[in-house]
């Protein structure tokens, strides 16, 4: 039977196979049977505490099993779930708050600091592994008060058109806004892309990045809707992370392409049994001929990469294993196709009227998993539309005749030079192909011929160094010279936000000061 609510999707898996292990790795395990119960227990005391329909429940912590119990617990309520960036300072925590308003709040204990004091809502406070519990006053103690609440489902259920969760841009274009996830919405999500990546309940899948990031807390959720397991991390580095891998027997990897680099280049990881391994996914940036040949050598799992945002539920254009392969033909370059389901066009970004194939533009989409709206933002929300519901994703990117999508860059990181429109992720991808180079980040820098001129901002790979004139000859062979950076910098990292994006305007930043804008 289909399950009409999230809530019925861990209560068709628990019923199924209420002793099958349903979260294992960091953190507390737990089967579907105790998840059950305790959600159900989660989902009566939010009740008992006047909790209804629309009303938000918010999670500060890391990755741990609390977060299952109080998603699934609130949904029961009928309430919905706001994920929060445990990264964020204060001030950010308490703007998050104000906008949401959540009538209940579990944090993390280490985090109780962040959230102001005069905060009004329901605060209930647990610490992970061995760590010591010490409440706060204000706050109660979360496994106390669960044990006091009575384990019966009050099925109240959030359904249909109703918010099932709340989450916050990552901030790297602006002030968050609140992204909002219906029922029905992350349902079609859930079946639109278990069906696209194989996942049974047979299957283990690792969870490598935080549960506030859409792609975490939507691929869970999918291997929990099927009656797997998944791989919880807490911690993540590179050494648990293959640790827990092997150990538990992965099926279903999330990585980005520079940990799949790592673990290709690292003797230790790249000797490691992955035999268990079938599907390995990424997403952030496309991958090069020679990490793919590298990544299908060391894992022998199917390959696909995913594109899309919090906004389309994760994931928009999905490049298919059958894709990944070299060639003239080779699609490797791009993000895919529309998963079924979805439409996804390019138009002009000034017009909205549609782009001739090839021709760059801003890429749009529409379909049951994009968002209706930001969260008390309808300045935001009528921005953020086309008519005809086409959401703006404000990426640049051109279409070619078989429908494949090719990401440019954000529409805001065009650069101008000269005149000239210059797209970094063009530039990037020409760099990432010498031998010497990690990660590299293009930025636009002021120019007083120019007005801007590109400026790369380099990784070196361990044991290399990087020759700036010899990396700029290097780029001047495969692109016109006018798109090549007139300037290397070598660094030890780029900069980051907790979702692995780069911080392209902390690198602008100090080439810019005392402008009055950062553009040319």
């Amino acid at each position: 039977m289909a399950a009409r609510t999230v809530a019925d999707l861990l209560r068709r898996s628990s019923t199924a196979h209420p002793d099958r292990p349903a979260i294992v790795g960091e953190g507390r395990p737990v089967t579907y049977g105790e998840l059950a119960e305790r959600t159900d227990r989660l989902a009566s005391g939010l009740v008992a505490h006047g909790l209804g329909s629309g009303d938000r429940v918010a999670y500060l912590a890391r990755n741990a099993t609390e977060f299952w119990e109080l998603f699934f617990g609130a949904t029961k309520a009928g309430a919905a779930i706001v994920p929060m960036n445990f990264r964020l300072a204060g001030e950010e925590i308490a703007g998050i708050l104000a906008d949401s308003e959540p009538a209940a709040l579990l944090v993390e204990a280490h985090l109780c600091e962040l959230v102001p004091d005069d905060y009004a809502g329901h605060r209930l406070v647990f610490a992970q592994g061995d760590a010591e519990l010490v409440v706060p006053p204000g706050w109660t103690a979360y496994e106390e008060w669960l044990a006091e609440q009575p384990a019966q489902d009050p099925c109240r259920d959030a359904r249909g058109d109703d918010l099932l969760s709340l989450m916050y841009s990552s901030g790297t274009t602006g002030r968050p806004k609140g992204v909002t996830t219906t029922v029905d919405g992350m349902l079609w999500a859930v079946g639109a892309f278990s069906a696209q990546f194989d996942v049974s309940q047979d299957s283990v899948s690792l969870v490598p990045t935080p549960y506030y990031h859409i792609a975490a807390g939507g691929w869970s959720l999918i291997a929990l809707a099927a009656g797997g397991r998944i791989i919880q991390l807490t911690e993540v580095t590179p050494q648990n992370m293959l640790g827990l891998m092997v150990g538990h027997r992965a099926t279903h990897v999330i990585m980005v392409p520079t940990v799949m680099q790592l673990f290709i280049t690292s003797p230790e990881a790249s000797q490691a049994d992955y035999s268990s391994v079938e599907h390995l996914v990424y997403g952030g940036s496309p991958i090069s001929e020679t990490v793919m040949i590298g990544a299908q050598e060391t894992f022998g799992a199917q390959l696909s990469q995913s594109y899309g945002l919090t906004e389309t539920i994760g994931v928009t254009t999905i490049l298919r294993p059958d894709d990944h392969r070299v060639g003239p033909e080779s699609k490797l370059r791009s993000a895919g196709r529309a998963v079924p389901g979805l439409e996804v066009a390019v138009v002009d970004p000034a017009t909205g009227e549609d782009c001739p194939v090839g021709e760059v533009g801003e890429v749009v989409t529409r379909g049951p998993g994009v968002t209706r709206s930001y969260w008390r933002n309808p300045t935001a929300t009528a921005d953020a539309f086309w008519p005809g519901g086409w959401f703006r994703t404000g990426d640049a990117g051109y279409l070619d005749d078989e429908g494949y999508l090719f990401l440019k860059d954000r529409i805001k990181d065009l650069l101008m030079s000269g005149g000239e429109n210059i797209y970094p992720a063009e530039v990037e991808n020409a760099i990432m192909a010498h031998p010497d180079v990690q990660e590299v980040a293009v930025i636009g820098v002021p120019s007083e011929r120019w007005g801007e001129t590109p400026v790369a901002v380099v990784v070196a790979k361990p044991g290399t160094s990087i020759d700036e004139a010899g990396l700029i000859g290097f780029t001047r062979e495969r692109l016109a010279h006018y798109k090549c950076p007139t300037a290397v910098s070598v660094v030890d990292a780029l900069p980051r936000n907790p979702s692995g994006k780069v911080l392209k305007r902390e690198l602008r930043k100090p080439y810019w000061a005392g402008h009055d804008r950062s553009i040319g």
